[in-house]
Formats: structure tokens, C-alpha cells, sequence
């Protein structure tokens, strides 16, 4: 009996809610996605989460008892939270970003870049390391409060078993954890737009004040930055200040260049200003939180200057992150301005942070000619709707100085200068007046520049939370002799008919006379339509400001009946002769009409269901807004409108696993106080079997769907289970229907892979789980003994030879090891397999082992929170005990059946479909050599995918006849060593089908689309865009010519580069993607690209390269770039191997990435000494392929060079070492 590293997956309920899907229809694209390998993601709760094209595939830890999982979308990225960490993350204890799936991955903390998570855990380092057990401690913030921990994922069952679901039930106590999440870098004309040479001509240029610059360093030797940094300190790592990037040193001399470079055309706003540079963001123009805080506090604690710029940030906050909370208590602490930019997310909601901070002067974008950019990111807050940003600049277009000697990020301005845009631009313009203004005002905190900089802004055409005040004016701010505050909000909870809040607007006056201002307050919608009557008015019509003094009026809120909504608005103060002027922006959400939804949910025997930390029994869906909350059974206040309710419920059954109902009501119209019975009662069976009593393992999911009102995007909500141990129901309300809703099932069939079985009078199924599995297909019946918790001392005194060995796990276990220890004394001792009945005051996850771990000495498996595991603890333990154990690591059948029913679910939903009504799919797994390969198939329905049950293994090597439901199927193969491979499949009954997986010869393939990064819009592989070639070119595309890109954890290396006019423009490693700035004049280019794979387990195309040549310029902007391709497609044998000492013929394609080839010569030439000599293959040309004709010696390998050309003048050398292999 052997054992493979390979661990059980749980069979857990999953249950998905997207908040946000992509559009209906397109999820049916998901060979269309990126090719490659499931990129996976360990969550801080030990949970996997994999994204396979546009799949989410999970994982789950195994805790031993069925924990929940939501799946939503929220701006764009998909998260995965398991429940028993959704009530963490409700209270704020937990950071919601830490289940960021792809947040996680962007930010590269992905499995395959790193073996710990980032953390920012609340209190001291000693805190920290009880919160994070195995955590490091990277760096202490005690000035803030915060330390900064890297959790091994290998050791997250302690964490979780320290601060999840468990410690609570327990009382435990933890501070806040946050995700050390990454922040990113997010002028002629532009200052002389914000009025800088009037500030100049008045005497101030921000002589005497020093302005901390937070970004990626600085060019210390820049003509226009010499002599300009006081001071500098390094917190990236990097070793000195030195700007590598060249974000920070475009900022710096925004603020404070001379111009010397430039003849004083590029000056900055500030020019005598000097700076304290903190390089944070490392030369890739990234850093993670701690580092940012860090630079945070030694600008405001150690510096102690008078403004900050931070043109960085992360994604859309609502102003209670770390970052966002360190900015407040930083400013109010040392007196300090925090000048941070926006954000470049564009839309809605979406300013980031540390922007979102309340102390912090958020800057949006504006154009040269006070149009808001498109990219801006706009208010309000998330949350509580509050007014960001306040106050504009220009930051389109903006030149500024460039460090020598680093590539430019824009488009180089002579030597020494660069033009690039952004919020990050626009922000230096700001600090820079700030430096002016604190030149003029010495005394002034950093709370009275941002009143006197925001209340003095520009008026431009544009909302206030897209702008603020307005455009930046520094000449009127230094110059008026009132300030005003900046902004105010109001937020006004339901119930609020009737409520009032006043908010207070001060005026100071630094003049030496009082002045009288009139006062005029406007409102609008967020659709620009004037505000109700009564909504925002003036405790008074004007103000009289006393000499060097302070006045204040009420702005009054009036909450107005079926008003609901956001507002926002601007309040004007002016002198009667317009010789003095302020401007205060308002900002106002009305709470939209809320009421009580009081569920009750009961069981199929009528009991109630009880509340459950770990598995909130009730998911609510605004059908309306696309708003998700998870609740318990009893009453929770929602705002009105039309939702989708699901109740789940577990019934128990004596002595079986509890059956599993779903009971939704589809459309609920909440208008009202509303009670509702959720009875399982109610709920009819849900099954589907195959007519093949073999292929009764397997998994089943059922699905519930909603479409959102105005939205192409679909909700699921999904539960997988073992079909036979869980059987599952499911109903909508009686009198209930929805045009909106769907259910839909998919059960994926086949031997069970794991069986054990017992009798204790009665024979059941036992749920057994692998913990460390075996690779031995085996049939057994073993005696089954209890060894106690597996000491030397129990285990003695019991006779172990041949035997399934038992031993409880309790608190007493601390560690994996110990663990391994008990297994190797249980196998000396002649024991046969192992099992881990884990207690329930010990979590699974506690004592899982990570990483490169010594392997238990026995297969293993064990139970935990299970009725049928428990009745066989309980058999075993009263003696006599034996045991039938099945093991089938990869099983022989597949079936793939989905079926599904619209608008209401009132009958049983139950299938047995036979063989002649499915569709039948030849299968061929092609490999090299044994081993185990992965599939995943999803059916399209309701406009989404039906959900995909766990990845299913199967032995490499095979060819077999797999059954399909007829539709449109999306399928998957992957491997751990082969990467994967994508295909769509549209199957009609009547017919059969063929597909091949990962058959040679494996080369460049550039078929559909891709996606640099998990998120993005999908794109060729090879375009022009904005001026840069941007390229990711999957080398190891199958026979069938789906994509496959090398990866480093293969072994892959080699590189890409690109040439114009012979002329090298950029190398890079052919693992990553790049991007390359291109002129947009026509001119000829060269693509070369090599990669070598090392890794013994992949014999064939041991190196693969090509070399394309092409034209380009910019009217090709937008498109995909005119990239050949030559696929082979040999008739092999299952282990891609072809008859030796004999002629062989076979099909060979000429394709191109953006159409169809017009081939003008093609040629191929064969070696068989891996390269060394070559000679000229025999081709000819039939219809659309080529024949190409070789003769074979007796055993070897075959290598291929094409050589093509077409009659656009595009060319390809491409050569594939080892093809394929040559006899047996």
C-alpha cells in the first residue's frame, strides 16, 4: 500500500452568491479566459481557492464538519468566504480583503509566489504572536498600534483554530486583522492653471517648508532636484532613496523642480520647497501596508513635516482601514496634511485607500482644460456616503522630471522629462500649494490648509463628489483673507421622516477688518436633478466674519419623505462686491425606507432551525440593487425592495448524515414588516443517477440562481454534497414564482473513489476522508481495533497486525509531528491503515501539515463532527469491530449530467437518465507517462454556468467513453506538472463526440483570449494597445491548438524579445507577460521567443521557440498582432509516442492569431539528434493543411522546424525539440 502527498478534498456545502457576475452569456466563454495552470489562493482560514478560467473551484479546509462557502463579486473582484469567517468579518474583526481572491492573486499572493499571508494585527508584536501562531513578525508599528506578521499558510489551521469560528463559540479574544495588502503609484501648462505664478510673484514658493514625499524615491542628481532633499529614508529595502521607478521623482519636481533641465519651463508649484523623501514603493512601483505606514509615521513623528504627499493607494475603502485610520490619527496627533490622491479606478464609489480617510485632502483629476477625467475615481465613500474627494487639479499630461537612466512610464519629453497623467499628478499640484500656503500662514495645522485650499478652489463643471470644491487655486487661497471649512456630510439613518442634523461651516478671518459674506446653499441627485425642497438650507442667508476671528451657520438637513437617496451639493459665501468668496461642499444620504423581514426556518421533522455562527441558515438577495447579506434564523432590517430569499436547513436522520433542504422564496416584496416560514417540509427531493449502479459515487451540487433587475449578471447559490450519504431537497414557497429565478443541478458520477463500510447490526456507508491518501486501488476487509490517542504505552497492550487502526486526536495534539510519530509507531507495530478521529474540541486544521512535510507512515484517514463516523467510533470501540475499505484512486466512469427548471421549483426533481439519452464523448487522455490528471466540466444555463463540482482525478494514459446531458459544456483538464487546457463542447444527442487532451505536439498557440491579470477584460494573447505591444505568448498549446502557457514552477525558462528595425527595444523572461512601448510610426518588428523546460516529467518539447517577423504602427492600434503559428497534430499512440523505423505522414496547420494566413512558402525540416542535424521534410498541401512526410528510425525522438511565410509579409522560424517520442 503506497502514499501519495495528494489530500482529501472535503465534501463540504458550498454555497455561492455573486454580488456582480459577469454579463449572462459570457460566462459560457470560459475557454475564452486565460490558458494555463488554476492559479490557486490558501485563505487565511486553510481553504484553497482555485480559478480556472472563469471557474472558482474550492477547496475546503478540512475542518471535519460541513462549513458553507459564499462566492460573490464586488468591483470586480471575486471573493470566497467560508461562513464560519463571514461573522467575523461583519463585526470588523476580520479584513473582508483577506478573501479577495483576486485581490490576492494581482497583489501576488497567490500559492505559487508565496508561502505566507500578509497580516496587520491590532496591538504589540507579543499580541500578535499569540493572535498569528507560526506567524513572523515583519515590522512593529507601535506609534499606530499595528504589527505587521507574515502567517505561514502552512501552519493556518492554528491561526484559524486561535481567531475563527471555534475561538469564538469559546470566547476567545483577538484584535483586528487586516490584510497587509499592496498600494501602488497610482507640468508647463498645469502650473500657471492653479495660479503658482501668482503665489511666486507675492513672494511665496514654499521657502522654509519641508514636504515628505511618499513614493518610490527620488533622482537625487536630477538638474531639477539637486539640493532639494533635507531629508530621506529608505523603507523598501532597496538600501538607499534611489528612484528605480520613476513615479516618485515625476512627483518630487512637481512639487518643488526648478526647471533648470528645461530653461525653468518645468518648474514646479513650490519651487523652494525642500523635501524629506521616503522611498516606500519599491523600484516595481509596490509596497505593501506596513511599509507605507511606516514611512506614514516617520514623516509625521520624526520629520515632522508640514504636508505629506502620497500619490499611492490600494482599491475603494470606506474610510476604516489602516492606512485610512492611521492618516486620522497621524494629522490629529502632529498637526500634519496628508495630500493623497484619489485613485485611478474611475465610476462611482470608487476612491481608494488611504484617500478615504476623513483628515486626508483627496485629490481628483482634472484635464488642462477643467474637465474631469474618465479615470478619476469618484466619490462618495463607500459606507456612509461621505464627501471624497474634495478638491481638483490637473493631472492629464503633466511633465515632469524622468531619472536617468530608468525606462520612462510615458512618453519621454527630451532627456531629462516625461509625460504621464493621473490622480498621482494631480496630487503634487495640491501638496505643492499647500507647501505656498504654509510659507504664508507658519501657525496654520494641517486641518486650517486644507479648509483654506478647498474653500478657496475654482468652481468647475462638474458634481462635488467628483471634484469637490472645485479646481485648485492657490493664487486665490493666498491671497483671500477667509477660509471656510471644506466639506461636510450628513448621513441620515432610517427612520429619518422628519429628522433634522445640523452641520456647522466655520469662516475664519485673518484680515484685519470683518467682512460680511451672503450664503446660498444648492443641492442636486446624484443624476444631477435639483434636490427636494427643504433637504439642505441655512440656519442664516449670511455671516459676518469678525477680524482675525471665527463665525459659524448651520447647514440644516431636513430628511424629506420618498426622498431617499445621495445628494450632494455647494455651499457659497461672497462679499457683496465678489471680492471675497469661499466655497463648502455638502454631502447628504437619505437611508432608503427599512423593514423587518422575521424568518423562521424549520427542519423537515418541523423543529426550528437554531442560530449557528459557523452557517448564517438565510442568504438575502436584493433583487433590485444586487445587495447580499447572509443573517440568521429570526428578524433582520433590510431596506425596501424586491429580494431572493434562501433558507437552508440540515434534518437530522438517526444514525445517517443530515439530509440537506433548500426552501427560497424567489421574489419576496419587502414594503412592509413581513413574517415568513421558510418550512423544509415543503422541499422536494433532488437527485440525479445515472443508469449504471457503478457510478453511484461522485458529487452533486444544486444551484438557485437570481438575475438582478438591469443587469446581464446572474446570482448562484449552490451546496455540494456526497450523493450517497446527504440527500438533498429543495422548493420555492407554494403561491411563488419569479421570472428572475432558476434551480439547476449537476452531478458528476462515477466509482466512488473511497468507500468504508460496517455493520453494527445494520450495514451502512461510513463518511470516511482521506488525510493523507493511497495510490493503491484496493478491496479489503480489515478488523478494526481502538489504539486509544496512539501512545506507546496504549498501543502495546493491543495487538495492531493487519488491522484499521483508530486513535482519538485531542488538545494534547499540538503538532503534525507528533502525529507522524503515533503513525510510525502504529505501522512497526503492524498496523494497516490509519484513522484520526478527531475530538470536538479540536479542529481539523489544527494539526494539518504544510509544505514539505514528512509523510505519515500509513495511509490515513479520519473524521470529525460526522453521525456515521461516529457510529463506527462507537462500533469499533465496543470490539469485534471489522471494516470493508474500497479504495479507488482514479476512477474508470464519467458521467456529466446537468439539468435545470425555470421561474419556480414546486415538483420533484429527480433523474435517471440512461446512456442513450446522454451524449456520448470519446475521451483520450494523452501523457508521457502515468500519473494522475484533473477534469472539470460545467454546463451553460440560465444565461451562467452551472456549478462545477470539485476537480475530479483520473489516471493519465486512458481512452474512454464519457456521458454527457446535451447543451453547451465547458471543459477543463489540468495537471500539476502539465498545466492547463480549456475547450467548449456544444452537444446534441444523436451524435457522438471526440475529444483529445494534452496530445503532442505541444507549441505556440494563440487561439481566443487571455487576461494578464485575474479580473481584466480578456484580450489576444499578442496587440498593439495604447501605444505598447502587449504580449503573453503561451508556448505549449496541445495538438488541438488549445493555449498553455510555460510556468516557473515547471521548470521553464528561456526569454522574449523585442526588436524594431534590428533594433533591441526590451528582453524579458518568457514566463511573464510584457509590454513594450512602440512608436506609432509603421516599421518593421521581430518577436523572439525560447523557452526550455527542465523538468524530467515532461520528456517532450524540451525547448520550443519562434521567431516572428511583422509590421506595425499606430492604425493597427486595438488590434491583435499578426503572429503565425504552425500546429502539428501526429497520429500517436495514448503516450504520444509514434511508430519507429517506418515512413509517417501527418496533418500540419498554418494559423494566425488575428485570421486566416495567406501562406506564400511553408517548409518543415525534421532532426532527430534533438537539433543538431536537420533535414527537409516531404510537404504538400491539402485544402487548408499541409501533409508533412518524414521517415523514422527504429527509436528516438522527432524534432520539427517550420519555416513560413504569408503574403502580407508576415514570417515565423518556429522549432519544437523532441516533438514527440519515436517507438516504445
Amino acid at each position: 500500500m503506497s502514499r501519495s502527498t495528494r489530500r482529501w478534498a472535503a465534501t463540504a456545502l458550498v454555497m455561492v452568491l455573486p454580488l456582480a457576475l459577469a454579463p449572462a452569456g459570457t460566462a459560457a466563454a470560459a475557454p475564452q479566459a486565460a490558458a494555463g495552470s488554476p492559479t490557486q489562493v490558501t485563505l487565511i482560514t486553510g481553504d484553497k481557492v482555485a480559478l480556472l478560467g472563469n471557474s472558482v473551484q474550492v477547496t475546503p479546509a478540512p475542518r471535519g464538519r460541513t462549513v458553507p462557502f459564499q462566492e460573490f463579486t464586488r468591483h470586480g473582484d471575486r471573493y470566497v468566504v467560508p461562513d464560519d469567517a463571514a461573522m467575523l468579518i461583519q463585526s470588523g474583526r476580520l479584513d473582508r480583503e483577506l478573501f479577495n481572491v483576486t485581490g490576492l492573486i494581482r497583489q501576488g499572493y497567490d500559492d505559487a509566489h508565496t508561502k505566507s499571508i500578509p497580516l496587520l494585527v491590532e496591538g504589540s508584536a507579543v499580541a500578535a504572536r499569540g493572535t498569528a501562531p507560526g506567524g513572523k513578525v515583519r515590522r512593529e508599528l507601535p506609534g499606530l498600534g499595528m504589527t505587521a506578521v507574515d502567517q505561514g499558510k502552512a501552519d493556518t489551521g492554528a491561526f484559524w483554530r486561535t481567531v475563527g469560528g471555534d475561538a469564538r463559540a469559546k470566547g476567545g479574544a483577538v484584535g483586528k486583522i487586516w490584510l497587509n495588502g499592496k498600494v501602488k503609484a497610482t507640468l508647463e501648462q498645469s502650473v500657471p492653471q492653479v495660479g503658482a505664478p501668482a503665489a511666486w510673484q507675492a513672494g511665496f514658493t514654499g521657502d522654509a517648508v519641508q514636504v515628505a514625499v511618499l513614493d518610490t524615491g527620488i533622482d537625487t542628481d536630477h538638474p531639477d532636484l539637486v539640493g532639494k532633499v533635507a531629508q530621506s529614508k529608505d523603507f523598501s529595502g532597496k538600501g538607499s532613496v534611489e528612484d528605480g521607478h520613476g513615479h516618485g521623482t515625476h512627483v518630487a519636481s512637481t512639487i518643488t523642480g526648478s526647471g533648470a533641465a528645461s530653461g525653468g519651463r518645468y518648474k514646479g508649484v513650490a519651487p523652494g520647497t525642500t523635501l524629506a523623501v521616503g522611498k516606500v514603493l519599491a523600484d516595481d512601483g509596490f509596497a505593501t501596508d506596513d511599509v507605507v505606514l511606516a514611512g506614514m509615521q516617520w514623516a509625521a513623528a520624526e520629520v515632522r513635516a508640514k504636508v505629506v504627499n502620497m500619490s499611492l493607494g490600494s482599491g475603494p475603502s470606506d474610510g476604516t482601514d489602516p492606512m485610512s485610520a492611521a492618516v486620522n490619527t497621524l494629522s490629529r496627533q502632529y498637526g500634519t496634511l496628508f495630500v493623497i490622491a484619489a485613485g485611478n479606478w474611475g465610476g462611482e464609489q470608487t476612491v481608494s485607500s488611504p484617500a478615504t480617510a476623513d483628515d486626508a485632502l483627496t485629490v481628483a483629476n482634472v484635464t488642462k482644460q477643467d474637465v474631469l477625467s474618465p479615470t478619476s475615481s469618484r466619490g462618495p465613500r463607500l459606507g456612509d456616503g461621505a464627501l471624497k474627494p474634495e478638491i481638483a487639479a490637473p493631472g492629464e499630461a503633466i511633465v515632469a522630471a524622468r531619472p536617468a537612466g530608468v525606462p520612462p512610464l510615458g512618453e519621454p519629453v527630451g532627456d531629462a522629462y516625461q509625460r504621464i497623467g493621473g490622480t498621482s499628478m494631480a496630487t503634487p499640484h495640491v501638496a505643492g500649494a499647500a507647501a505656498i500656503l504654509a510659507q504664508q500662514h507658519p501657525d496654520w495645522s494641517g486641518d486650517r490648509l486644507k479648509a483654506a485650499l478647498t474653500s478657496s478652489a475654482a468652481p468647475i463643471n462638474a458634481n462635488p463628489f467628483a471634484v469637490g470644491t472645485g479646481r485648485l487655486d492657490v493664487a486665490r487661497a493666498i491671497r483671500t483673507p477667509v477660509t471656510a471649512t471644506g466639506s461636510v456630510s450628513a448621513y441620515m439613518p432610517w427612520p429619518n421622516q422628519g429628522a433634522q442634523k445640523r452641520l456647522t461651516v466655520t469662516w475664519s478671518n485673518s484680515g484685519t477688518t470683518p467682512i460680511t459674506l451672503d450664503l446660498q446653499a444648492n443641492a442636486t441627485s446624484a443624476n444631477g436633478q435639483p434636490a427636494p425642497d427643504g433637504l439642505v438650507s441655512l440656519a442664516a442667508n449670511s455671516v459676518t466674519v469678525p477680524a482675525g476671528g471665527n463665525a459659524s451657520v448651520d447647514v440644516v438637513v431636513t430628511a424629506q419623505a420618498d426622498r431617499a437617496g445621495t445628494y450632494s451639493g455647494i455651499v457659497s459665501a461672497r462679499t457683496s462686491d465678489g471680492a471675497v468668496s469661499t466655497r463648502t461642499a455638502v454631502s447628504v444620504r437619505q437611508q432608503e425606507a427599512q423593514y423587518n423581514l422575521t424568518a423562521t426556518v424549520l427542519d423537515r421533522n418541523g423543529n426550528p432551525v437554531q442560530p449557528n455562527p459557523n452557517a448564517p441558515a438565510l442568504a438575502i438577495i436584493n433583487l433590485d440593487t444586487g445587495e447580499f447579506s447572509r443573517s440568521q434564523p429570526g428578524t433582520v432590517q433590510l431596506s425596501k425592495g424586491r429580494y431572493a430569499v434562501h433558507a437552508a436547513a440540515e434534518t437530522a436522520r438517526p444514525g445517517q448524515e443530515p439530509s440537506l433542504s433548500f426552501v427560497s422564496h424567489p421574489e419576496l416584496l419587502l414594503d412592509k414588516d413581513i413574517t415568513q416560514v421558510f418550512d423544509a417540509r415543503l422541499s422536494q427531493p433532488v437527485s440525479v443517477e445515472p443508469d449504471n449502479a457503478a457510478a453511484r459515487g461522485g458529487t452533486h451540487t444544486m444551484d438557485l440562481y437570481n438575475k438582478i433587475r438591469d443587469c446581464s449578471c446572474t446570482f448562484g447559490y449552490y451546496a455540494e454534497v456526497d450523493p450517497r450519504l446527504q440527500p438533498m431537497y429543495a422548493a420555492t414557497l407554494p403561491g411563488t414564482r419569479s421570472d428572475s429565478f432558476a434551480f439547476g443541478q449537476h452531478r458528476r458520477a462515477n466509482e466512488p473513489v473511497l468507500e468504508v463500510g460496517a455493520n453494527d447490526g445494520r450495514p451502512f456507508q461510513v463518511n470516511a476522508k482521506w488525510y493523507q491518501s493511497s495510490d493503491d486501488a484496493e478491496s479489503l476487509s480489515l478488523p478494526a481495533v481502538h489504539a486509544g490517542t496512539g501512545t506507546a504505552e496504549e498501543i502495546a497492550g493491543v495487538d495492531l497486525r493487519g488491522k484499521l487502526v483508530v486513535i482519538d486526536i485531542s488538545r494534547r495534539f499540538t503538532t503534525y509531528e507528533q502525529i507522524v510519530q503515533r503513525s510510525k509507531g502504529i505501522k512497526e507495530a503492524g498496523g494497516r491503515l490509519l484513522w484520526l478521529n478527531f475530538l470536538p474540541d479540536l479542529p481539523v486544521t489544527s494539526v494539518l501539515g504544510g509544505g514539505d512535510i514528512e509523510l505519515l507512515a500509513l495511509p490515513t484517514l479520519y473524521s470529525a463532527d460526522s453521525v456515521t463516523a461516529d457510529r463506527f467510533i462507537a462500533y469499533v470501540k465496543g470490539g469485534n469491530a471489522t471494516a470493508t475499505y474500497i479504495n479507488r484512486p482514479f476512477p474508470t466512469l464519467r458521467y456529466e449530467l446537468g439539468y435545470g427548471v425555470e421561474h419556480e421549483l414546486t415538483r420533484p426533481q429527480v433523474h435517471k437518465p440512461k446512456d442513450r439519452d446522454l451524449v456520448p464523448v470519446r475521451t483520450s487522455y494523452y501523457d508521457n507517462a502515468p500519473g494522475e490528471v484533473r477534469y472539470i466540466a460545467s454546463r451553460e444555463f440560465f444565461g451562467s454556468l452551472l456549478h462545477s463540482p470539485s476537480t475530479q482525478p483520473a489516471a493519465a494514459q486512458q481512452e474512454r467513453t464519457e456521458y454527457f446531458t446535451p447543451g453547451k459544456w465547458s471543459v477543463h483538464w489540468s495537471s500539476a506538472w502539465r498545466g492547463m487546457l480549456d475547450d467548449e463542447m456544444e452537444l446534441r444527442t444523436g451524435k457522438s463526440y471526440r475529444i483529445a487532451w494534452n496530445k503532442a505536439v505541444a507549441g505556440p498557440s494563440f487561439r481566443g483570449l487571455t487576461q494578464t491579470h485575474v479580473g481584466e477584460e480578456p484580450r489576444p494573447w499578442g496587440w498593439r494597445k495604447d501605444g505598447v505591444f502587449d504580449m503573453w505568448l503561451p508556448l505549449y498549446g496541445d495538438a488541438a491548438g488549445r493555449p498553455r502557457l510555460q510556468e516557473t514552477f515547471a521548470g521553464d525558462d528561456g526569454l522574449l524579445s523585442v526588436y524594431r528595425e534590428g533594433t533591441l527595444l526590451q528582453t524579458t523572461p518568457v514566463t511573464d507577460a510584457v509590454r513594450v512601448p512602440v512608436p506609432d510610426e509603421a516599421a518593421a518588428y521581430r518577436v523572439t521567443a525560447e523557452v526550455h523546460r527542465t523538468d524530467p516529467v515532461w520528456p517532450l518539447s524540451k525547448s520550443v521557440s519562434g521567431d516572428w517577423k511583422f509590421r506595425s504602427s499606430a492604425t493597427d492600434e486595438g488590434k491583435a498582432l499578426p503572429l503565425l503559428t504552425v500546429r502539428y497534430d501526429p497520429a500517436l499512440n495514448i503516450r504520444n509516442q509514434a511508430p519507429g523505423g517506418t515512413g509517417f505522414s501527418f496533418p500540419t496547420y498554418v494559423e494566425r492569431q488575428d485570421g486566416t494566413p495567406r501562406v506564400a512558402t511553408f517548409t518543415v525540416d525534421v532532426s532527430y539528434d534533438d537539433g543538431g542535424t536537420w533535414q527537409r521534410a516531404h510537404t504538400r498541401r491539402d485544402g487548408d493543411r499541409w501533409t508533412v512526410s518524414v521517415k523514422h528510425p527504429q527509436s528516438g525522438y522527432a524534432s520539427l522546424r517550420a519555416n513560413v511565410t504569408d503574403k502580407d509579409g508576415n514570417s515565423l522560424q518556429q522549432t519544437v525539440i523532441r516533438a514527440y517520442q519515436i517507438g516504445g
